[in-house]
């Protein structure tokens, strides 16, 4: 037989479902952060191709304007810099170094030098024939005559041709006009010295052209010469029998003589060209931001060709097309980070801040290292330090440091690479500066993946400092297009990375809390401030709450040291801990530990104190939210006590129903949660139990310490309270020796019991003081009273006096101060 359910009770068993309802709303709210973990994709795209667009007129090179040439002699009225790399050919220049080259190029002549040897063998083959032909006698004269010029390659006349057809020994004939042509078997003879250039080398070849050797023009012989030769040393040769025919000899010598030396146009255009097309373009080269002419200089003609240079550099050079391409680039290396994530093994938390928040760091950091590098090149003009020790300044590592802080580690080295990467062609650097860049990203990303303090960020950035100095020794050894002796540039370069690096510290210090602000983020140095004593809500939870205040404090010192020991983050925890009550703040007289011997609680309905509990949550969630503590915070309140049950005022509903008979519903009086989903979240719900509950020991002694809380993880891992968090079972074996550790040794230590101090008969100054005012009728000041420590919600025993009249007395249920939960 069912139960009448009372109409007051009933209308607080409803108004208790619309409190969960309204609780579990807000925590909802509060923590789906709805602004950053759905996608929007109509408002997400136009952002990304707005950064992407951002970033590439950021790197992409500015254009070359062209400047008019001032006339030569005249003083320039203007200062004129190269506002981008330009590499232009001098025509004329190379034009002269082919010319140079053409010239240097050697003649050709082909050389045979077994010419002679040939003609002496035709000699030798012409006698020995004549010798057989006179022997056989078969021919007429005429035709052995006829027959011998033939074969020596010569006219012979019939009295001569008899005279030497009766010589005695042929062989002297034709040793004689051997020795004569054999003169020039060792000489290069020419057929006219015309040919020869008029001094200097050639080249000589052989006739197949596979072997080229040097010659002077003063050892060749022209053939006039050569035969002169002949004819003065016609007189030493061996004429034997043959002295008749001398005439004979030396005319048919002279005849047969021919150059073994001739010109090849063909060969030597060949090589000429080949000249020409090996020697190199002249490039001239300007790097961004040099001076091609000072305001006030007189104008030469060097400098006329530059400015002439600089103006064809930046006519021939598409900005529209490099545009483009380093847009596409910029695309490429963000769509290759997105793949990255994707297809990594390890779970990735960069989400939909985190990628907006790493977005806006690599934005700002190329907007602040080009100015920084446009300041640098002013600065160094003026200082007369070269302009491209001005490279060595923008501070590339800052978005690592920033990203590494923020994010994580490996998300900011792919930044500071890609960043190292643009920032190198942007400022024209050649792969010492973009070294420079990268060995101070690699140091910034081992560096900088905590930081609690200014001091920490001063650290990073002087290592980052100390890794780029030790880099300028190694650019003088091996950077081959700067002189060793160019001491100012080196100087220079080493005084831009200093710079850089305490740009990187000021930018950083200045940027974290900026990124905070804009993203709601909560940083170590944020957590930090919060942890601090002076903080203003701290303060006013002391004031208000004194006692949850204590409870939070040392509730922060379980949570912190449990949290180290397992590898989870301490100060995160220990910042959870001091502000999971902040809703406490609204209604401090409600919660026992704030409680002075009574508890307002005993004259409500338990459905009512039920409310006024489970408001606290809600209260700290607008608190949370409107001071913008962060995501760890609205953590804490909302999960602190997850899906726990109000056990006391469950079990006076339990009481009064005996009586009534009216059905209570156990899932009422459990807190909405959500349940604990990180470790620090669900160390935070062991350290709030663990504190009340040790609390509550009459005589804590060690064994009793460590069995309570023991017993009080035991029945939260069966209340399922600690499933949805991270925690292993060797994580709370952990945890559970860290709170003991804390209980026994920090708070419920041995202490020494000293011993009253000894009568005096005399008063003290003080007694005396007070007696004086107790006889003039002023009472003594009494001494305040200890607050009884009592758990959340749980009444203190002892007469409790009338606060609050219950709803059972016809009071309305909302008649408690600042409590309303009729809304929807």
């Amino acid at each position: 037989m069912a139960t009448a359910v009372p109409p007051a009770a009933e209308s607080d068993a409803s108004d208790l479902q619309r409190a969960r309802a309204l609780l579990s709303a807000t925590a909802i709210r509060a923590l789906a952060e709805d602004r950053w973990t759905r996608w929007r994709p109509w408002l997400d795209s136009p952002l990304f191709a707005a950064v992407i667009i951002a970033l590439t007129f950021v790197f992409a090179p500015a254009g070359q304007s062209v400047r008019p040439i001032p006339p030569l002699d005249s003083i320039a009225s203007e200062t004129v810099r190269a506002e981008r790399a330009v590499a232009v050919e001098d025509k004329t220049a190379t034009d002269a170094r082919r010319a140079v080259a053409a010239s240097s190029s050697l003649p050709v002549f082909t050389y045979t030098p077994d010419l002679y040897l040939t003609l002496s063998k035709q000699v030798a083959t012409a006698v020995e024939a004549m010798a057989e032909r006179a022997r056989d006698m078969t021919l007429a004269p005429a035709q052995r005559r006829a027959a011998f010029q033939e074969a020596i390659g010569r006219p012979v006349s019939q009295a001569v041709f008899d005279l030497i057809e009766k010589i005695d020994n042929p062989a002297d004939l034709t040793a004689a006009i051997s020795y004569l042509l054999n003169l020039g078997i060792d000489r290069m003879i020419i057929a006219d010295r015309d040919d020869l250039p008029p001094e200097g080398p050639i080249q000589v070849s052989d006739p197949d052209g596979k072997r080229m050797d040097k010659a002077l023009v003063a050892g060749v012989l022209d053939l006039a010469q050569f035969r002169r030769l002949i004819q003065a040393r016609s007189g030493d040769a061996p004429y034997g029998t043959a002295r008749a025919a001398r005439t004979f000899v030396l005319e048919t010598a002279l005849a047969l003589t021919a150059p073994n030396l001739a010109p090849d146009p063909a060969l030597t255009a060949s090589l000429r060209d080949k000249a020409v097309a090996a020697a190199e373009p002249v490039v001239v080269r300007l790097a961004i931001g040099e001076v091609v002419i000072r305001e006030g200089d007189r104008v030469t003609k060097s400098a006329q060709d530059r400015l002439r240079l600089l103006n064809e550099g930046g006519a021939q050079r598409s900005v529209i097309g490099e545009t483009l391409a380093v847009g596409a680039l910029i695309l490429g290396l963000t769509l290759l980070a997105g793949s990255f994530f994707r297809v990594r093994r390890a779970t990735s938390f960069l989400g939909r801040k985190q990628i907006y928040i790493t977005l806006a760091v690599v934005l700002g950091t190329s907007i602040v290292g080009v100015a920084s590098w446009y300041a640098g090149r002013g600065v160094a003009a003026g200082l007369g330090v070269p302009a491209d020790a001005a490279a060595f300044l923008p501070p590339v590592a800052l978005a690592t440091v920033i990203v590494a802080l923020v994010i994580d580690t490996r998300t900011s080295l792919l930044v500071g690479v890609s960043l190292a990467l643009l920032m190198a062609y942007r400022v024209g650097g050649d792969i010492w500066v973009l070294a420079h860049y990268l060995v101070g990203v690699l140091a910034a990303g081992m560096t900088a993946r905590r930081g609690r303090r200014r001091s920490d960020i001063l650290k990073v950035g002087l290592t980052i400092a100390g890794a780029q100095l030790v880099l300028v020794p190694i650019m003088v050894v091996l950077d081959t297009t700067v002189p060793p002796d160019e001491i100012s540039y080196f100087v220079g370069a080493a005084i831009a990375g200093l710079v850089g690096t305490l740009l990187i510290s000021a930018f950083t210090t200045a940027g974290l809390p900026l990124l905070e602000w804009l993203f709601d983020e909560t940083t170590d140095m944020r957590l930090l401030e919060l942890a601090s004593a002076d903080n203003p809500l701290l303060k006013q939870l002391a004031l208000r709450s004194p006692g949850t205040y204590y409870h939070s404090v040392m509730m922060a010192n379980l949570a912190e040291s449990a949290a180290e020991a397992i590898g989870a983050n301490g100060l995160q925890a220990r910042v959870m801990a001091l502000y999971h009550d902040l809703g406490k703040m609204e209604r401090p007289s409600y919660f026992a530990e704030n409680q002075r011997g009574s508890n307002v609680h005993d004259r409500l309905p338990p459905e009512l104190s039920a409310r006024i509990i489970f408001a606290h949550i809600k209260d700290g969630i607008d608190i949370a939210r409107k001071h913008r503590l962060g995501r760890p915070v609205l953590d804490a309140v909302t999960q602190h006590q997850g899906t726990t049950l109000l056990r006391v005022f469950y079990q006076r509903a339990l009481d009064r129903a005996k009586a009534s008979g009216e059905a209570v519903n156990e899932a009422e009086f459990r807190y909405p949660g959500p349940r604990p989903r990180t470790k620090e979240s669900g160390i935070l719900m062991l350290a709030d139990t663990v504190e009340a509950a040790t609390r509550a020991l009459k005589d804590p002694k060690p064994a009793d310490v460590r069995e309570r809380v023991a017993k009080v993880i035991s029945e939260k891992i069966a209340d399922h309270q600690l499933d949805d968090c991270a925690l292993t079972m060797k994580d709370l074996a952990t945890v559970e020796a860290a709170f003991v550790r804390v209980l026994t040794l920090g708070v419920y230590h041995t202490r020494i019991e000293y011993p009253p101090l000894p009568a005096k008969k005399e008063p003290t100054p003080e007694r005396r003081h007070d007696d004086a005012n107790t006889a003039q009728g002023e009472p003594s000041r009494p001494r305040p009273a200890e607050p009884t420590p009592i758990s959340e919600g749980q009444p203190p025993a002892g007469p409790q006096p009338t606060a609050v009249p219950s709803a059972s007395q016809g009071q309305p249920a909302d008649g408690v101060p600042g409590l309303d939960v009729r809304a929807s």
